[in-house]
């Protein structure tokens, strides 16, 4: 095990782990643009697996070339392919948006992985209440950063259902 908290990365071999990150810097790469918020994303999720420095080397180096999404899919488990798609949810979010490409990845990493897009709409909830947690500790230690506000009260909003819409008051 390795972190601070258990993980179900922690159960990966060490190979699969590559393969992990391999599919991390797919997403990352898909809309063309490496921004500084993903890159920090990916270096955490590299060091979460403690992977090799020479590894976390040649990672960096093919960011801008990451293969064939089809052949990463086939090198793959079916536990990397469900890791790798919670943490790529994670990952495209960085940034503070899904662009279209990241979707398609994330798509076909769900359909793959047996997870299907209502567990993918799942792991995009699951985003949102992290970053609504966030901003609340934040609040709490009197630390907020911009934008904080608008997820505390998007948090606390009264919630409607109106047949499949979903609104705030």
């Amino acid at each position: 095990m390795s972190g601070m908290l258990p993980d179900a990365v922690d159960m990966l071999s060490p190979a699969e782990k590559e393969v992990y990150i391999e599919l991390l810097a797919h997403l990352a790469n898909s809309d063309g643009a490496l921004v500084r918020e993903e890159m920090a994303a990916l270096e955490a999720f590299m060091g979460r697996v403690l992977l090799k420095p020479d590894v976390r080397e040649e990672t960096r180096k093919r960011l801008r070339n990451t293969g064939n999404i089809e052949e990463l899919l086939e090198k793959a488990t079916p536990n990397t392919l469900k890791i790798a798609l919670r943490d790529s949810v994670l990952l495209a979010a960085a940034d503070g948006e899904y662009h279209p490409a990241e979707v398609v990845v994330l798509e076909r990493i769900a359909d793959i992985a047996g997870i299907g897009i209502n567990g993918l709409d799942q792991l995009y909830d699951w985003v949102t209440e992290g970053w609504h947690w966030l901003a609340k500790g934040r609040t709490i230690v009197e630390m907020s950063i911009a934008g904080d506000e608008l997820l505390l009260e998007e948090e606390n909003a009264p919630l409607h259902v109106r047949g499949d819409i979903t609104e705030y008051e």
